[in-house]
């Protein structure tokens, strides 16, 4: 998935004793590249055969990735279009302009954003089959397709008794703790504006999902304007006035698809998606530094800082 997976998992209250630990996180990280290989758009895969069909007849796929897809189509409908899953024609486009440093042409962006509307997708819920009615349109799951892949890579470990662990997918966590945990698992969140890995605030959880998406993780800058890797579907374009979200849910899917909405809506609209979220709760953090609370509780979020001194 192009990210560091890492995966820690500890003997103790867990059914699977300590030389049974390393099976069962090899096992997980197996299970993330099936997913990988199933949802990747850099070659191909079923994902990329359903891509390569659109503007043709409806493209019989497997429960899995019917369902995977009908869910982000629904976050795409609660972000009112700013996540949307059918952003691929316009991603293709900031993909090279990552490998160039150079953004794309404003015309070049309008004509692929011709291409980008969830709510053209076609769901044939009885024959499992999946219609894209516009030659060139493309779905890209990257926006959720990470936070799958830590939550499958979960499910593989609860199943093989293992009951205590953290699956950390470049940032996208569930945690898990046994009963007899001596405390729950202590998550650092990154200050957006340090150029080391100094901590914004920390969260303890014993288990659920917790994701951070920025703008310093992935970005190059031309001619003195920050381009980073998450985009507004409806422009097109990176927005500069968030920095950070972080969302605390039950699934890293759930959390992973939120914090990219939250992102590209920007701070007011993104704090307002989060507040009906009653799945998920969060932090935003503005580029003036600015810090808004989403139903996060204080026990939750510890220590939030000022931002003052990074910023200047």
């Amino acid at each position: 998935m192009g990210s560091p997976f890492e995966i820690s998992a500890y003997p103790g209250g867990s059914r699977a004793g300590a030389s049974a630990l390393e099976t069962a996180v090899l096992t997980a990280y197996a299970e993330v590249e099936r997913v990988e290989n199933l949802l990747t758009d850099f070659r191909d895969s079923p994902l990329n055969a359903l891509n390569a069909s659109a503007g043709g007849a409806p493209v019989a796929v497997t429960p899995e990735l019917f369902d995977l897809i009908d869910f982000s189509l629904g976050i795409c409908r609660q972000a009112g279009g700013a996540f949307d899953i059918t952003f691929g024609a316009v991603g293709l486009l900031w993909r090279e302009a990552f490998r160039t440093e150079v953004p794309p042409a404003e015309a070049a962006i309008a004509k692929a954003l011709r291409l980008v509307d969830h709510s053209k997708v076609e769901m044939n819920h009885a024959a499992c089959a999946i219609r894209l009615p516009e030659k060139g349109m493309r779905i890209g799951l990257g926006s959720i397709g990470k936070g799958y892949g830590v939550d499958r890579a979960c499910r593989v470990l609860a199943d093989l008794g293992v009951e205590s662990f953290c699956v950390n997918g470049a940032g996208d966590l569930r945690v898990s703790s046994s009963p007899s945990a001596p405390r729950p698992w202590r998550v650092a969140v990154k200050n957006p504006f340090s150029g080391d890995d100094r901590a914004a605030g920390f969260m303890e959880l014993k288990r659920g999902a917790l994701v951070t998406s920025g703008d310093y993780a992935r970005y190059f800058i031309h001619r003195g304007k920050k381009y980073h890797h998450i985009i507004d579907a409806r422009t097109g374009g990176v927005r500069e006035d968030i920095a950070s979200v972080t969302v605390l849910a039950s699934t890293a899917a759930l959390a992973n698809s939120y914090t990219i909405s939250a992102m590209a809506l920007g701070p007011e609209e993104g704090a307002e998606f989060l507040h009906r979220r009653r799945d998920a709760s969060g932090v935003i953090i503005a580029s003036s530094g600015a810090v808004i609370n989403c139903n996060l509780k204080t026990a939750e979020y510890i220590g939030v800082p000022s931002y003052a001194a990074d910023k200047s």
